[in-house]
């Protein structure tokens, strides 16, 4: 290890030695150009070729420093997982591949810092028994997961404007006491600036509207008579009854939100109605989601029994376009997509 350390020393000062050279040389080629401008080309042109072939020779000793250089460092985040100084900043001049997503490359870069916006926090925070191991493959599976992401936006017509992070942003300094105690607590808790931040919200913007254009989602209202659980034959036939009776004036003409007002036990809908909002997969009972998504816009479903109770359902929308759940789609797509791991966390 420390042998790798004092290579890349030896390389930097090597490396500036040249510099040095070549910015001598373009001070060198000034000074012939207005010399030329003079009428003194001719007896010139020696010294332009000797400086030309200098240059030739730091050029290729140049590129092949660099090479070796690119090289060894790659080594040395590839086999020997080094997280140094040295390998994080050439990690931002050369984009060594993290892993790569249906053509779509996640950098080391971008991976080193998200795990050091993670372990500042954790280290700020003063907490103990981080798996850091389980850490690495979460933030790992993040970014696979921001550019298959990325890849079906284009698909799906999804975009996030700058005045959507804008807006968002602001969002965050109003509820946060204001922009400067925003930046410094980025700062002391993650070791964030505005720009790493804002492209933060941006994936979480990007999920976001992917979330409500994708996956098939309801809005539904219903009625419930509630039956708790162990309840005897006779209390569920008894909400049974009811529900029956109010689905009988359904079909008569009544109103479902005047229905639901008077006759739903859902405290939290209700008071609206019987309004659910829209919904997706995964976020109702499963029996509840089953009828949901099964009845026809604008259709009352039949009574039926969940773990809650008796229902009726009326569906008012219907939007999206892959019935199942946003997380099951994005794991359909992760095994579905060619993803080549070029760093084993």
């Amino acid at each position: 290890m420390e042998k790798i350390k004092l290579f890349f020393v030896v390389a930097w000062q090597f490396i500036k030695k040249i510099v040095q050279i070549v910015w001598r040389f373009c001070l060198q080629v000034a000074g012939l150009i207005k010399k030329i401008r003079n009428g003194e080309a001719l007896e010139l042109h020696p010294l332009v070729g000797i400086w030309a072939n200098r240059l030739f020779k730091g050029i290729f000793v140049l590129t092949l420093l660099i090479f070796a250089f690119g090289t060894a460092v790659g080594i040395a985040i590839y086999k020997y997982k080094i997280n140094d100084v040295v390998t994080r900043v050439t990690a931002r001049v050369i984009p060594y591949p993290a892993t790569i997503v249906q053509g779509r490359i996640v950098t080391m870069d971008s991976y080193y810092r998200n795990y050091q916006y993670i372990t500042k926090f954790y280290s700020s925070t003063q907490q103990t028994g981080v798996d850091y191991g389980t850490v690495k493959q979460q933030i790992m599976d993040q970014l696979v997961d921001n550019e298959v992401m990325k890849s079906q936006a284009k698909k799906y017509g999804v975009t996030v404007t700058s005045s959507d992070i804008t807006n968002a942003y602001s969002d965050v300094v109003t509820q946060n006491g204001g922009e400067d105690e925003v930046k410094k607590v980025l700062n002391d808790l993650y070791g964030l600036n505005v720009a790493d931040f804002k492209q933060l919200i941006a994936d979480q913007i990007l999920q976001q509207k992917l979330q409500d254009a994708v996956p098939v989602q309801v809005r539904a209202s219903h009625i419930l008579i509630r039956v708790d659980q162990g309840a005897t034959d006779k209390q569920v036939a008894d909400a049974k009854t009811k529900i029956d009776k109010v689905a009988a004036d359904l079909k008569s003409g009544a109103d479902f939100v005047a229905e639901a007002k008077q006759y739903s036990e859902d405290t939290g809908s209700a008071t609206n109605g019987g309004d659910l909002g829209f919904f997706s997969h995964g976020q109702m009972d499963p029996d509840f989601e089953k009828i949901a998504f099964t009845t026809s816009v604008g259709a009352l479903s039949e009574p039926f029994k969940t773990q809650f109770g008796w229902h009726l359902v009326k569906v008012l929308e219907k939007k999206g376009q892959v019935d199942t759940s946003f997380a099951d789609w994005l794991t359909s797509l992760r095994k579905d997509s060619l993803i080549l791991k070029m760093l084993k966390v």
